[in-house]
């Protein structure tokens, strides 16, 4: 047996989380270019599809799990980058449909349906609001941790 510590392999938060992030900027660009597609709404299909992509970044936090706790706020790195690609990429798409339908004359009892009666609202406000709420909770809990999570 040796009497040197055995060194532990340095974590480069970058290329842990950069390809992270790229991936889900992809898979939701796909799921929003399936939403335009199919008519615009909020359906199960992207609901679906959006449950498989918590479930990729659930199984990708489970994976780096190790790799994460040694990155300072590594975790919650990762809970903000899923928070803020899902979340916005929700609201933008919404924006966008919303300015499409402004630009049709007297659209305005169009647009408040689409943003408070239709499929867009929980996807957006209900979605960001919660998540938000517990993006908030972890970071403040992070944040007493001093950036590190056990």
């Amino acid at each position: 047996m040796s009497d040197t510590p055995q060194k532990t392999p340095s974590v480069n938060s970058r290329s842990l989380l950069l390809p992270y992030a790229l991936g889900l900027i992809i898979a939701m660009t796909i799921v929003h270019v399936v939403i335009a597609v199919t008519g615009g709404r909020v359906t199960v299909l992207a609901g679906a599809l959006t449950a498989v992509v918590a479930l990729g970044i659930v199984v990708w936090l489970r994976r780096n799990r190790k790799q994460l706790r040694r990155v300072r706020f590594g975790v919650v790195i990762a809970h903000t980058l899923a928070y803020v690609t899902v979340t916005t990429s929700f609201t933008l798409h919404l924006v966008i449909r919303v300015i499409a339908l402004g630009s049709g004359g007297d659209a305005s009892g169009a647009i408040g349906a689409t943003l408070l009666g239709g499929s867009w609202f929980g996807a957006t406000l209900v979605m960001s609001a919660l998540w938000g709420l517990g993006l908030l909770i972890h970071l403040i809990g992070t944040v007493l941790g001093r950036g590190w999570e056990d």
